[in-house]
């Protein structure tokens, strides 16, 4: 028997405590500091039998002859290659009423909408490509620009992607990422009519900061359009609402005052989670602002703290390292990113950038000879990558980012490490955090109906 790669200890510098975390299995165990250094130095030997056993059942210690790259490798490939849901970002609209200082989108370079040819090349891409993959169901997230500045095409898209998954029996079910400043109550009912499931909206800040980040080319800030927004969501309470909230630098330390504000207002009493996103100085629009961008090794102690903070207010958190053979779904051969113009490329950071392009839809909706840049994205593999292969992170980062792997390596095949390092414990610290808290609530909850038992018969009256 050996030990797993993925054994990842984590110390609380607080209590002084050792939790053993592996990162492949997911298996999870509070230990002591015996346990932890023989776990450090290699030498299961030093491990009494009752804990080996234990390890054992629960992918700790393995066999000496498990080879878990190939099972890594395996399962990744069964995922990448999984057709069974088609799930494509739309870009309706290259337009925004919005100047964000740190958008990774070139606002000087305004291509226009979707037009309804290219919504037919687009619609065509969607029928035949989900018959020929015998997908099972369909996504489509509306990104942008801004979205809400076309949606009459969207709304015709929707319609006819909806139609068509009713009539051959597929699931159906779409997104919005919008700033929110044009959101109302028609939007809302047409979204919620076409099987919509998360509307995503951002804020930066209480409103001195979000009005000099989140502007209109007039200068004017977005705050309370956006607030009004999210008010609206939640008054209407029938689709799930993400608050990203955007962090780097200049911001950080206004962000408690932010959620002390919404949790104030109610917006974490419906359907409503935060998200807290990394501003990342990552394409040729926002280099400039890589100056105010947090490193890697910054990122877990922040959102650890913005994470209680937000617990405090109400918003509820399920925090647990996830599993993922794929950095994300956009190495999968079912996931697109699509140009208002028909052009396809695979992340939306990458959008209208013709380095990264990765092929065109013709007027019949098949992609035009597909790029080189398209089968270097679908033919990474960590496990080539020596600093991936041998990292204990790799299960819970499937090979990292393309888009930092190519701006620090100029190749997809790179590592790309982003928010898991250093994450990953903060991570597992907090789930044992609410596991224990859990626990103490359930414990709490027998005893308070305990109590009323015993304070009462069986007619409901007090005992004397």
């Amino acid at each position: 028997m050996k030990l797993s790669n993925y054994n990842l200890i984590v110390s609380d510098k607080n209590s002084e405590d050792y939790y053993l975390f592996n990162t492949f299995i997911g298996s999870c165990f509070k230990i002591n500091n015996i346990t932890a250094e023989a776990i450090k130095n290699n030498c299961i030997e030093d491990i009494n039998e009752e804990t080996k056993e234990l390890f054992e059942m629960s992918g700790i210690i393995i066999p000496d002859k498990m080879n878990e790259s190939n099972i890594f490798s395996y399962l990744r490939e069964k995922e990448k290659y999984n057709s069974d849901f088609l799930s494509v970002t739309l870009l309706l609209t290259w337009n925004c009423n919005l100047r964000c200082i740190y958008c990774f989108q070139e606002h000087e370079v305004i291509l226009g909408d979707m037009d309804e040819n290219q919504a037919n090349r687009f619609l065509s891409f969607i029928v035949n490509t989900a018959i020929n993959n015998k997908a099972k169901g369909i996504h489509i997230t509306l990104f942008g620009g801004e979205p809400l500045m076309n949606m009459k095409i969207g709304y015709e898209i929707l319609h006819i992607i909806k139609d068509f998954c009713e009539k051959n029996k597929l699931q159906f079910s779409c997104g919005l990422i919008t700033n929110g400043t044009l959101i109302n109550n028609e939007t809302l009912e047409k979204m919620y009519s076409h099987n919509c499931k998360m509307i995503q909206i951002t804020l930066d800040g209480v409103k001195k900061i979000h009005d000099t980040r989140r502007i209109y080319s007039n200068g004017k800030g977005s705050f309370e359009e956006t607030i009004t927004a999210l008010q609206l969501l939640n008054m209407k309470n029938t689709i799930h609402t993400v608050i990203r909230i955007n962090i780097d630098k200049r911001n950080v330390d206004d962000l408690y005052d932010l959620l002390y504000q919404i949790g104030k207002d109610g917006l974490n009493l419906t359907k409503c989670t935060v998200d807290f996103g990394i501003v990342r100085a990552e394409t040729k629009a926002c280099a400039g602002y890589s100056s105010n961008c947090f490193i890697e090794s910054e990122i877990g102690d922040i959102i650890y703290d913005l994470w209680n903070y937000a617990e405090k207010q109400g918003f509820k958190y399920n925090i647990k390292p996830i599993r993922r053979y794929l950095y994300c779904g956009l190495y999968g051969n079912n996931q697109y990113t699509i140009a208002p113009n028909c052009d396809v490329f695979k992340c939306w950071e990458h959008v209208g950038q013709e380095e990264h392009l990765m092929g065109k839809l013709d007027e019949y909706g098949r992609i035009m000879q597909p790029t080189n840049s398209f089968y270097e994205w679908m033919s990474v593999d960590p496990l080539k990558n020596i600093e991936c292969k041998n990292c204990i992170y790799l299960p819970n980062c499937g090979g990292g980012c393309g888009v930092i792997s190519f701006n620090e390596s100029g190749t997809y095949h790179a590592k790309g490490c982003f928010r898991v390092k250093g994450t990953v414990e903060k991570q597992v610290l907090k789930f044992v955090e609410n596991s224990i808290k859990a626990s103490m609530d359930e414990v709490n909850e027998k005893n308070s109906c305990s109590d009323c038992k015993k304070g009462s018969n069986s007619n409901g009256k007090k005992e004397k």
